[in-house]
């Protein structure tokens, strides 16, 4: 397993973010044609996407604070 640095959760971050931003233009295409529930959905695979990144933000800032109280 990999060991979780500053560099590193801010790089599964910002892949992560990504993805979901693909995936969120993706449902608009949809819905501007007119297919909307399929644009529905499309958006319900961001919930895995958004908590994985909640999850990685909150480990990110436990990080910072252990730094900041163990200098």
């Amino acid at each position: 397993m990999a060991e979780l640095s500053i560099t590193s959760g801010l790089r599964e971050i910002s892949r992560r973010l990504g993805e979901a931003a693909a995936i969120a233009r993706g449902a608009v295409a949809c819905a501007e044609s007119g297919s909307e529930d399929q644009a529905l959905r499309i958006v319900m695979d961001l919930d895995e996407l958004l908590h994985e990144t909640q999850t990685l933000h909150g480990a990110l800032r436990l990080l910072g604070r252990m730094q900041r109280n163990s200098s």
